[in-house]
């Protein structure tokens, strides 16, 4: 009798502790998350731990499947105002740098796979301030009578601006610029005296 109640709470034992393996009560996927967002950034930046300290929150899209190409993402920033002159936060996808936002909201558009989605506050110097959030997202294609979610906001106010990118007509001015300064002083060292040794 004693010999078949030890088995049934051995039994009971091994049913029991695998679910309770697995039921963390800290999620060790988002701290691996929010690490690899944090790599993405300037280990030398700002990260303040004062309670008035900036803080950014990605609130959606949320961990999951998203249907149709158009993603809403939507961020709350504490302690920070991104619509301030010059203030903003960095979009990052799959560890590329989407660009800045100015407002709370940006609207991208994904092909269907499975994306990182990186979310960092941005200082007016264009550098990245604390500790960045994010979320892994699968976006499939919406078939017909799949619901899709409305735009929260009209696209044209929820753009993504590059980050500093130089285009070919800032290059071309840039290269153009460089050789007539090297020609003028070639050209100008040569029509100056020449001293006597």
């Amino acid at each position: 009798m004693v010999l078949r109640l030890l088995l049934g709470c051995l039994f009971l034992f091994a049913l029991v502790l695998p679910v309770a393996a697995q039921s963390p009560t800290s999620t060790p996927t988002d701290n691996d998350l929010i690490a690899e967002c944090a790599r993405l950034l300037a280990p030398d930046r700002p990260i303040s731990t004062a309670p008035d300290a900036p803080t950014i929150q990605l609130l959606s899209p949320t961990e999951g499947t998203v249907y149709g190409s158009a993603v809403t993402v939507n961020i709350q920033p504490d302690n920070y105002d991104v619509t301030s002159e010059g203030r903003h936060w960095h979009l990052w996808v799959n560890g590329q740098l989407m660009g800045m936002v100015y407002q709370p909201t940006a609207i991208i558009d994904l092909e269907p796979g499975t994306y990182t989605l990186c979310v960092s506050l941005g200082n007016t110097q264009h550098a990245d301030i604390g500790m960045p959030d994010g979320v892994r997202i699968t976006v499939e294609q919406a078939l017909a009578g799949t619901p899709t979610a409305t735009l929260a906001v009209d696209r044209a106010a929820a753009q993504v601006q590059p980050e500093g990118a130089v285009g070919p007509g800032q290059m071309l001015i840039l290269v153009v610029g460089g050789l007539l300064a090297a020609v003028g002083g070639w050209w100008l060292g040569n029509k100056m005296p020449k001293g006597k040794k």
